[in-house]
């Protein structure tokens, strides 16, 4: 059986949860976090079929390359877009 999810922990943050699904908009990699003053956060990437790959082989192959490092980045980079004070 093949994994559809990965659990991450990282001191400051949290669990960090990214899950290979299908999405409203199709196969996706959806990454979840809760950040401190909000609740269940996520982001989702999703992926277009072409010459090369359908859509799910490039959902897999992304969901195969997130790492612990990767998702910490991924979710850094989130964290910097939202604006000040929203969570009060």
């Amino acid at each position: 059986m093949s994994k559809f999810a990965k659990l991450f922990e990282f001191e400051g943050l949290g669990q960090v949860l990214v899950k290979l699904d299908d999405g409203d908009d199709g196969p996706e990699v959806r990454t979840y976090f809760v950040p401190d003053g909000f609740g269940v956060c996520s982001i989702a990437m999703t992926f277009k079929s072409d010459e090369q790959d359908d859509n799910w082989v490039k959902a897999e192959k992304a969901f195969a390359m997130v790492n612990r490092e990767k998702a910490r980045i991924l979710v850094d980079e989130v964290l910097t877009k939202i604006p000040a004070g929203l969570s009060s």
